[in-house]
């Protein structure tokens, strides 16, 4: 089997077009969503915020309203979290509370059951 000049040329486009358009996607992503309800000794927390505390010392939160919350592009890994608000017991607003959870790429749903 014998290839022209013409034929290589043909496969040298297709190559390059293949290789452009792999190159052109974006990578994986490589954050999560997190949400999840916060409950004090059972009742929903009405209203406060919760903080996910990253070792490597990004922090992201949200709003809790009626005991539920939402994050997005929350990165992947371990956090210690503080949850802060009316009826919240003060401990929780401390880093060292024990409140720590593992963030997993894709959805995570993440419920806290603060006791008094």
């Amino acid at each position: 089997m014998k290839f022209s000049i013409r034929d290589l040329l043909w496969l040298t486009v297709v190559v390059a077009l293949a290789v452009g358009w792999w190159l052109s996607m974006p990578p994986p992503s490589l954050d999560a969503r997190v949400s999840g309800h916060v409950s004090v000794s059972g009742a929903p927390l009405p209203q406060g915020r919760v903080l996910f505390h990253s070792a490597d010392g990004p922090i992201v939160g949200a709003q809790v309203t009626a005991g539920k919350f939402s994050l997005e592009h929350v990165p992947i890994g371990r956090f210690s979290v503080t949850v802060d608000g009316n009826g919240v017991p003060a401990k929780y607003a401390d880093q060292n509370a024990g409140l720590t959870v593992e963030v997993e790429v894709g959805a995570n749903v993440i419920d806290f059951e603060l006791i008094m």
